[in-house]
């Protein structure tokens, strides 16, 4: 993990479910952003080999450095995933998921649902740790409710566990994602820290001060950067202090959401498949909400059936 001596604070792409897809990774890491984490995956899915799950754990060699990011309740099966997806693609560093609020996750015992086990969250980084050659991080919140913060307790013992990097998301499980960050507690357990902690949780809107005078190594930006891959460059400019960017006008973003679209239903993508364009239009909308005869475009590209007639609604908003 290079990224992590950089001699600067490194930005960081969160890995979303369903978001966080190859096309928006490498656009990102065009933007500025040092390192991306891809689409969280089941440690069961995982060995089962399926192909739809194996997608999700591809990359390319410009998305680097990357993450895969894995979730589970088990700590013998997180361990033979996250060896099955070291040896089998190679990523910088496997993460583990103990964030995610989503009931999917939680319901199985899962992600965020482990806030409540702090010894469990540690038994499974200690056994994946021993499982592959490469770095373990983890990604966490801040506890299960107001009542119940773990942090800086937990990271601690995550970082005795053999975690190499932490990422904490300053909310709890039960704010989701409501109300703002707790940014006093995650500048808390960075100083408490010897390993490098990322902070999360609306970084994007930190002042150019507190993002430079902050203990984190780095930062990571999630829901932010869907269809605005720029934020990067802009909180770069920030912690540099240098001049911001320009805005993208409403010609790059065009060129962007048109540059998505085919991206998300090349082959890489199983083609161009009804699902693929569905997926691309619903994206596209993120990249040109705002500009001049947005509400129109987004009525005529539901008429759109395949990638060409997509392309020339565009072509012609430009």
């Amino acid at each position: 993990m290079d990224f992590l001596n950089c001699g600067r604070k490194f930005l960081m792409l969160a890995p979303m479910s369903g978001y966080s897809d190859s096309p928006l990774r490498r656009m990102c890491r065009r933007y500025g952003a040092d390192a991306c984490v891809g689409e969280f995956v089941h440690s069961r899915a995982v060995l089962s080999g399926a192909d739809k799950v194996l997608e999700k754990m591809r990359f390319e060699e410009g998305e680097r450095p990357f993450g895969i990011q894995i979730f589970g309740s088990d700590e013998r099966e997180m361990s033979e995933a996250a060896a099955f997806a070291a040896e089998r693609f190679s990523p910088d560093f496997i993460d583990v998921n103990f964030g995610c609020p989503a009931h999917s996750a939680v319901g199985a015992g899962a992600g965020a649902a482990l806030l409540r086990n702090v010894a469990q969250m540690k038994r499974i980084v200690s056994a994946v740790s021993g499982a592959v050659r490469i770095a373990v991080t983890a990604k966490m919140r801040t506890g299960w409710d107001g009542g119940s913060v773990i942090v800086p307790r937990a990271a601690l013992e995550l970082e005795e566990a053999g975690a190499k990097m932490i990422t904490l998301h300053g909310r709890t499980k039960s704010a989701g994602y409501e109300g703002p960050a707790d940014w006093g507690l995650i500048e808390k357990t960075a100083e408490s820290l010897r390993i490098p902690l990322v902070g999360n949780g609306s970084a994007e809107s930190l002042s150019a001060d507190a993002l430079r005078a902050s203990a984190c190594a780095g930062f990571m930006v999630g829901r932010a950067a869907l269809g605005n891959p720029w934020v990067f460059a802009q909180m770069r400019a920030r912690i540099d202090g240098a001049n911001p960017p320009a805005p993208a006008s409403a010609a790059e973003r065009l060129a962007l959401a048109l540059e998505y679209a085919e991206a998300v239903c090349s082959a890489g993508r199983s083609g161009i498949s009804k699902e693929n364009l569905t997926f691309a239009k619903s994206q596209i909308m993120r990249f040109i909400k705002g500009c001049e005869g947005f509400k129109k475009l987004r009525v005529q590209m539901r008429e759109a059936d395949t990638l060409d007639e997509l392309k020339g609604l565009i072509c012609r908003f430009c």
